[in-house]
């Protein structure tokens, strides 16, 4: 368990911290494809009305988790805090599992898709336990044994439920622009022009996402490639120090 937690921490603070959180971002997206998520998202209204304030808040939340390791007071205090917010709401276990699974499996497959290299198995892996453990402490059940199984049910659950909502167009409206603010600045205007060619078909559809021209999406690939290229050029810098996204520095 130790081990699993050391590597994740060592991924989420040094090898993968700005990709990570672009993983966690596409993967909160994802949430609003199931229609009772998205109900249960919208009628808030914050996430509606504070986009940026409330994804800047659960990313300090989870890269805090990370850091202190779930068996610290730290943790324990923020688990109660999200099973107090959770249990307001009548949602089955099968919709948290999904929500784990956003932040288990989607942000691997973005540092897979994007980042400066693929993430190994013993990452995955990493990731799956640490999430197994989170998924206990907060009461959800018949979690996958493994990254992998727990990808395909992922994917299993995506192609029953996922469904076109007003409330995922919603949500979708309010947060498409946190996405373009977490890349530097020199690319941020690209971001924003091309942050649906980062959806793929099923969520886009979803969330009542037009396809982006081919030219869009080819130049939003080639900035990707390059971005890349570059983050992988500093680690092999020997003098290389790893940089969080300014949100998260004072985590």
């Amino acid at each position: 368990m130790r081990r699993a937690e050391a590597t994740y921490r060592h991924l989420a603070f040094v090898e993968f911290g700005e990709d990570l959180v672009f993983g966690l971002n596409l993967g909160f997206y994802r949430t609003f494809a199931v229609p009772e998520i998205a109900r249960v998202l919208a009628s808030t209204g914050r996430m509606t009305r504070e986009a940026p304030l409330r994804a800047k808040a659960t990313g300090k939340a989870m890269f805090g988790l990370f850091r202190d390791g779930l068996d610290s007071d730290a943790a324990a205090e923020a688990v109660d805090a999200l099973n107090r917010i959770h249990a307001r709401w009548p949602i089955d276990n099968d919709a948290f599992l999904y929500v784990l699974a956003c932040f288990d499996v989607a942000p691997m497959r973005w540092c897979d898709k994007y980042a400066w290299r693929p993430t190994t198995p013993d990452e995955k892996s990493a990731s799956h336990v640490f999430h197994r453990r989170l998924a206990a402490r907060m009461g959800i059940v018949d979690v996958p044994a493994t990254w992998d199984g727990f990808a395909r049910w992922m994917d299993d659950f995506e192609r029953r439920r996922f469904a076109p909502t007003d409330e995922a167009a919603e949500l979708w409206r309010a947060t498409q622009g946190i996405l373009a603010h977490r890349f530097p600045p020199r690319l941020a205007p690209l971001v924003r022009v091309a942050v649906d060619t980062f959806l793929d078909d099923p969520l886009r559809r979803a969330l009542g996402v037009r396809r982006a021209p081919a030219p869009v999406r080819a130049l939003a690939s080639g900035g990707m490639r390059l971005r890349a290229y570059r983050i992988g050029r500093s680690h092999a810098d020997p003098h290389y120090r790893p940089k969080l996204p300014s949100a998260l520095r004072d985590v």
